[in-house]
């Protein structure tokens, strides 16, 4: 079950896996570990939910094998993503409505991508 976070507006590092952690320090998360990230039921299950809008960077590192559903949708201030080579699956709507995100170099290793993946990211070339 992902971490929920109370005082969301605090929130700088969690965990969003068995295996996973994230941190987000000015403007960049970083996903590391080894493993599946989380699913996400919502956005607001998200464990950076709170601080989703000052999200700029993604960095999925080396050992991460999915990015889980929901898992950056809505990050409206998101203009880079870095996916590493490990990665295989990129759930449904994990990055819809990201809005500011004008590409993503999907590595040759992703053979799944779920539904609505990228929708409504009105940037995207």
């Amino acid at each position: 079950m992902p971490e929920i976070v109370a005082s969301a507006e605090d929130a700088t590092s969690g965990s969003c896996g068995d295996n996973l952690t994230w941190i987000l320090e000015d403007g960049l998360l970083t996903i590391s570990g080894t493993g599946e990230m989380e699913d996400y039921s919502s956005m607001n299950g998200m464990s950076w939910y709170s601080s989703k809008s000052s999200i700029e960077t993604v960095v999925i590192e080396d050992g991460v094998i999915s990015i889980g559903e929901r898992a950056f949708n809505y990050c409206y201030s998101l203009t880079d993503v870095t996916i590493s080579e490990s990665v295989t699956s990129i759930g449904k709507a994990a990055f819809a409505v990201c809005k500011s995100l004008p590409s993503v170099v999907i590595p040759d290793s992703v053979t799944s991508i779920g539904d609505y993946a990228f929708q409504h990211c009105t940037s995207l070339n």
